[in-house]
């Protein structure tokens, strides 16, 4: 595995310096295959599909706007 750098909010910089080492894994995972799934997609139309698609995953598995909030600002 390769590392790159990415920019983000403060508050996430944050939670992820004081992040388990547990939680850090399973963030690397998610990040890696949302990132290899935007980069197979071929147009912007595709782009906004496969957005969408896990938009709907996550609001199926009860992944609320609100909750994801929570987590990336590190409430429990």
């Amino acid at each position: 595995m390769e590392r790159i750098v990415l920019e983000v909010d403060d508050n996430i910089a944050r939670n992820w310096r004081y992040a388990s080492e547990q939680k850090k894994l399973q963030v690397t995972a998610t990040v890696n295959n949302l990132l290899k799934k935007a980069f197979e997609q071929k147009n912007d139309a595709d782009f906004i599909l496969f957005v969408k698609e896990v938009q709907n995953k996550a609001a199926e598995r009860g992944l609320t706007e609100d909750l994801l909030n929570d987590i990336l600002n590190g409430k429990d």
